[in-house]
């Protein structure tokens, strides 16, 4: 199970690492993406994207990563919620700009393995809250 752990850590701090750095990227205006593909959308421009990128999916990687370093009570839950911010993010983004990217295929498959595997540590855990508590705290 620590290698499982580690790979799920090693996986928050990669999508945590992308999103602020790309999210930062997009409020500074440094990276090359087209403005049209805005048009469905209700912004103007990709600050307030890039803000939530940087924020609130970097935010719940990084918080999930640091919780799962310190085992902490509900860091798998935390997990879990950082990986399902990122399919739902990915979702509404492709929805959205009406297209698909393999950088959007790349997120939501690291996505979707935070999930699996903090609910595979989870199924391990000797609680029947089993996202709600981790199997090294029992």
């Amino acid at each position: 199970m620590a290698r499982t752990r580690n790979i799920l850590t090693a996986t928050l701090v990669f999508n945590s690492l992308s999103a602020l750095g790309g999210g930062l990227a997009l409020v500074a205006g440094a990276l090359p993406v087209p403005m049209y593909l805005l048009r469905n959308t209700p912004f103007d421009s990709f600050v307030i994207p890039g803000l939530f990128l940087a924020i609130v999916i970097g935010g719940s990687s990084a918080a999930a990563a640091v919780a799962s370093c310190a085992r902490m009570p509900r860091s798998l839950l935390v997990a879990g919620a950082a990986g399902v911010i990122l399919i739902g993010w990915i979702a509404g983004e492709t929805i959205l700009i009406e297209g698909f990217s393999w950088l959007q295929g790349l997120y939501l498959l690291t996505g979707a393995t935070v999930v699996a595997l903090a609910t595979h540590l989870a199924g391990g855990a000797r609680s029947p809250h089993r996202l709600g508590r981790d199997a090294t705290r029992t």
